[in-house]
């Protein structure tokens, strides 16, 4: 009993050590964060309810197809009778079939359900395009502190190094101000960046529509930087674009939507076929009758024939609209595309120069070991490597960013 009640204990302790451990690491992936996004996205959420009035919709439309059945019942009083003079009456109608009833509806009401589904996922799509860039960009700045505290540490050496030269002479009235100047400068982008990635973090937890910071910290976002991008021929990301955008699968929606009104306001001409029945009391009086019903709309006015045609111009119009759409969604993919191209060369050459900064500084590290350079030029050399390697992670950004356009531009495809 005692190994067991060992055992138990040592597993709780496991766990609870797990969520300790998960509770202070408080980092943030950008797929947990396109999670949170969805989730608390008071638009998605409201989509959502749009989607469920829809399927409502579709649902009273084919309750057309159920028996209608009214009841009816009086109580009368007249002064040549004695006592209450009762009627009830049940009336029952059953719809056979139209042409124009209930299925024509549920066609239009279904429709308008897929539309409302392609709406939360358009909706979907540009949400995940923002909170990936406004991720990608914070990164970066979190990623810019070491930069930021090298550059910090080379400015304060370099004017003590001024200001000790200028004591002893060593440096003319004009250097000492560049020098100042040089300092001020410096240390502005020092106490900008505090700013900057402020905005930053707040513009993210913004998008994500909750706060995700806990004990006023926010978290360490966690991306992939070794990650290399694969790109294929343009004309791949056609296909895919055309296949996923929601903007045309919503536009095709619409011009069924509207081929359906037609349809609809078109077979209203058509007969209509019911079986009714009635059964009713009068005071001792019973009848019932049954029957089936014929109706059909031989003229009024033309009405629905011209709301037919009201509604054949929509579609035509939404055609119109459907083939600006593809003009629209090439030129989305071709501009991502080569802008991508454009930054994948860009970042060949920060790579390289990247490497260079590296090479310098460990050279740097090692005259500075056998005295050759002071420690103020150890320090700017330092600067000079945090400089190349930042600007080398921001072309990785930018690559990553235009990705996440071509993706977008495509439609997300799976």
């Amino acid at each position: 009993m005692k190994n067991k009640f060992l055992v138990i204990f040592i597993f709780f302790l496991i766990n609870l050590i797990n969520i300790n451990n998960k509770l202070n690491s408080q980092t943030l992936d950008i797929q947990e964060a396109v999670n949170l996004a969805y989730k608390n996205n008071p638009s998605l959420k409201a989509l959502k309810f749009a989607i469920s009035a829809s399927q409502a919709g579709e649902k009273v439309a084919i309750s057309g197809y159920l028996p209608q059945i009214t009841l009816n019942s009086n109580e009368q009083f007249a002064s040549s009778t004695k006592g209450p003079q009762n009627s009830t009456t049940i009336n029952a109608s059953q719809l056979i079939y139209s042409f124009s009833g209930p299925e024509r509806l549920k066609r239009i009401a279904k429709t308008e359900t897929e539309m409302a589904k392609l709406n939360e996922k358009n909706s979907q799509d540009l949400i995940r395009k923002d909170v990936e860039i406004s991720f990608l960009q914070t990164w970066l700045l979190q990623e810019k502190q070491k930069t930021i505290k090298s550059l910090e540490v080379a400015a304060q050496q370099t004017i003590k190094k001024s200001e000790n030269q200028d004591r002893v002479n060593l440096l003319g009235q004009n250097d000492v101000l560049i020098a100042s100047a040089n300092y001020a400068s410096q240390m502005y982008n020092v106490y900008a960046y505090i700013d900057e990635l402020s905005i930053s973090q707040d513009q993210l937890e913004y998008l994500l529509g909750n706060s995700y910071k806990t004990d006023n910290n926010s978290p360490e976002l966690v991306w992939d930087f070794n990650k290399n991008t694969t790109v294929n021929p343009l004309d791949n990301y056609y296909n895919l674009a055309l296949k996923n955008r929601k903007e045309l699968k919503l536009k095709d929606q619409e011009i069924a939507e509207y081929e359906e009104y037609q349809k609809y306001y078109k077979y209203n001409y058509l007969p209509e076929f019911s079986l009714t029945g009635q059964a009713s009391r009068a005071s001792q009086t019973i009848a019932n009758n049954i029957g089936i019903n014929l109706s059909w709309n031989l003229f009024d006015g033309a009405s629905n024939y011209y709301q037919s045609q009201q509604y054949n111009a929509n579609k035509l119009k939404a055609l119109q609209e459907k083939e600006s759409l593809f003009q629209q969604v090439k030129y989305d993919v071709q501009k991502a595309y080569h802008e991508l191209m454009a930054y994948i060369k860009q970042l060949t050459a920060k790579d390289a120069a990247y490497k260079q900064a590296d090479n310098e500084y460990n050279l740097a590290k090692l005259n500075y070991k056998i005295g050759l350079i002071s420690k103020v030029d150890l320090d700017n050399s330092m600067y000079n490597f945090e400089n190349a390697h930042f600007a080398w992670l921001t072309a990785k950004i930018n690559v990553a960013i235009k990705e996440s356009e071509l993706n977008f531009a495509c439609g997300y495809p799976k």
